[in-house]
């Protein structure tokens, strides 16, 4: 019997421990976010609209990459570092305008999905982006924020993001 109280109070110690250390890094209930990503274009396709047709076309894509935090220690900074990352874009090309679909994988396979409503520019494209929620510690999560996208290369581009965010 000794031997069983010994025990169990070894799991309580344990998960008060555990709880101590995981709990503080959500704590924050709200905040700041700001990242730089690399991303690869992976796919992309054109569909043109047949002559005379007033709309020019449109596009889809998909691009792959890994997002960095960009200062800040909270622990959505950490979770998100080096968090891989795909965008699945939808584009009007009469008007360089459309959205898109984020999704933040992080190390420990949590996800956070964003949709982004963008314009293109001189350089990419820009916009805003809205937290959609996600899995694990995302669940329930919101927020709002802007992105800019740069294409450096026929094949490469970053894309500078940030929002605030607020867990409920």
């Amino acid at each position: 019997m000794l031997r069983s109280v010994r025990v169990r109070i070894a799991a309580i110690a344990g998960t008060v421990l555990l709880l101590g250390v995981a709990l503080p890094a959500w704590s924050q209930k709200s905040g700041h976010f700001q990242g730089h990503a690399v991303l690869l274009n992976m796919k992309h396709s054109d569909m043109k609209t047949p002559e005379g047709h007033p709309y020019k076309g449109t596009f889809t894509g998909e691009q792959e990459g890994l997002i960095f935090h960009n200062g800040g220690g909270g622990a959505l900074d950490k979770m998100l570092d080096r968090a891989h990352y795909i965008v699945q874009y939808v584009g009007d090309a009469g008007t360089s305008s459309g959205y898109c679909v984020k999704t933040f994988t992080t190390k420990d396979k949590h996800q956070l999905y964003a949709r982004c409503d963008w314009k293109g520019t001189s350089t990419g494209s820009a916009g805003t982006v809205t937290l959609l929620g996600g899995t694990g510690p995302f669940a329930g999560i919101k927020g709002k924020g802007k992105f800019n996208f740069v294409s450096v290369s026929e094949r490469v581009n970053w894309d500078d993001i940030e929002w605030e965010w607020e867990l409920p």
